[in-house]
């Protein structure tokens, strides 16, 4: 009946922060359903804190983009605490370097794709950092095909045209 299929691998991974890049959650498409299973973090994403689950039906997906953006207060304060620490270097350099560190951290956490989905008339938004945007788009764009064919295989007036064709090129084979 469907000839709907994933063509990527099962449970893809996403980092949810610049911060600590090695906490991953996975989102996953099939003929079936767009699964998120992602986990929460606090205090600039260094601590995790629950997870964020969701399941939603392939068939209740209106719409869905991707969306880069910019919080500038996180940018601006990463890079005041870096301009800040390389003037005071020397005082203690190890400190600094802890700092400027942090810093470049704060302000590369302010770069975000986005990720969102309607479902039933309400809009789901998943942040990622600037360096998973390939990844979210590649995933997108797959979910989107996967949309897209569900909604085909259910169109009813293009499998109508479709079979009243072959009908017509039957009869008129037989003449």
């Amino acid at each position: 009946m469907s000839n709907i299929e994933s063509s990527t691998p099962n449970n893809e991974k996403f980092a949810v922060s610049a911060f600590t890049p090695w906490i991953k959650g996975t989102m996953d498409v099939d003929s079936h359903y767009l699964t998120v299973n992602l986990p929460n973090t606090v205090l600039f994403g260094l601590i995790p804190a629950g997870k964020r689950k969701d399941r939603t039906p392939i068939s209740g997906i209106t719409s869905m983009h991707t969306d880069r953006k910019y919080k500038l207060g996180k940018m601006l304060l990463g890079a005041l605490i870096v301009l800040s620490t390389i003037g005071n270097i020397g005082n203690s350099p190890v400190g600094s370097i802890v700092l400027i560190l942090l810093g470049a951290l704060l302000f590369a956490s302010g770069i975000v794709t986005t990720f969102s989905y309607e479902r039933s008339g309400v809009t789901q938004t998943i942040t990622f950092p600037f360096f998973e945007s390939n990844h979210v788009e590649q995933f997108e764009q797959h979910v989107s095909e996967i949309v897209s064919a569900y909604q085909d295989d259910r169109n009813v007036r293009m499998h109508s045209e479709k079979n009243a064709q072959t009908i017509v090129d039957g009869i008129n084979n037989k003449k």
